[in-house]
């Protein structure tokens, strides 16, 4: 088994951009912390053998998502489409499978964004792409629309290298960003991050507020992306899933009457339902309020 015959079943798949990275992960991220938010915590975040012991290589696989369209949103882009974990895992398991009928001793271990590990750490180290100013990973044809899966293997695979490309530094993310979270002397600040705010529980103070009526999303912000020129005229998602079954605007009226089992039965394969209805009814009423108050203005 080498990485081409996994490379070519993957593009197979319509996944083009698959990568190798090396099990030992240990490099900068570990100082420059560039996943803040990723579920591990310190050695957790680069050690894949802790996850599947005896590790020796991590196929590591980006998944597009973007779709160009004029309507009106109040989702982010990455929560318009079904939830891209489940879609994610149905390809990790083919390509599990497909391993498997050709290499039976191997061992696999398939992981999405709950992993410990630093998801776009292992991306970098696979050769995929680079870091924006604005922590995303960007893709030279898909740009920082993309989600990334990876599948840690005990196969010795020959690992890619990083590309040799850095973000054009323009400054466009840090003056579009609601809650200026690339002022702070750290070069990011996840605290005052829309998306971050959206997905937050209980009550938000009153600068929180105000960050999250900035614009008209009530989970997730792309405002960092939308300015960033490695996104400009980046390729749309060849993933069917991805393009079939969107949803772009979700109303007061269409959940407020809703029981909580009610709201699940009907979007539980949303990104966003993990958070409940009670926080999406709250962003939703903080959203409103702004444009209301703009109207009478």
């Amino acid at each position: 088994m080498n990485s081409y015959d996994i490379k070519k079943f993957a593009a197979s798949l319509g996944l083009k951009c698959t990568g190798i990275a090396p099990a030992d992960l240990k490099g900068p991220a570990e100082e420059a912390d560039i996943c803040p938010l990723a579920a591990g915590e310190g050695q957790d975040r680069y050690a894949p053998e802790r996850l599947l012991p005896g590790c020796r290589s991590v196929i590591v696989i980006l998944f597009p998502y973007y779709v160009s369209e004029d309507t009106a949103a109040n989702l982010a882009m990455y929560c318009r489409c079904p939830d891209y974990h489940l879609v994610i895992r149905t390809y990790l398991h083919r390509i599990e499978s497909f391993l498997q009928e050709l290499c039976p001793e191997s061992r696999q271990y398939s992981i999405i964004d709950t992993s410990p590990l630093a998801d776009r750490w292992l991306a970098y180290k696979a050769g995929l792409g680079f870091f924006g100013d604005n922590h995303c990973f960007i893709n030279v044809t898909y740009g920082s629309y993309c989600f990334i899966g990876s599948i840690l293997t005990t196969l010795r695979l020959e690992p890619d290298l990083p590309l040799e490309k850095e973000c054009l530094h323009c400054g466009a993310c840090k003056t579009a960003c609601p809650g200026h979270c690339f002022t702070s002397a750290s070069g990011y600040d996840y605290r005052f991050c829309k998306s971050f705010l959206t997905q937050k529980k209980g009550s938000l103070t009153p600068p929180e507020i105000t960050v999250l009526q900035k614009t008209p999303l009530i989970f997730g912000c792309d405002e960092c992306q939308q300015v960033c020129p490695h996104n400009a005229n980046i390729a749309d998602t060849p993933l069917p899933e991805f393009r079939q079954d969107r949803l772009s605007l979700l109303h007061r009226s269409d959940i407020a009457d809703m029981s909580n089992r009610q709201f699940q039965t009907a979007y539980s394969r949303r990104a966003f339902a993990w958070r409940g209805k009670k926080l999406l009814l709250r962003n939703l009423d903080y959203i409103s309020k702004t444009a209301s108050e703009t109207f009478e203005d």
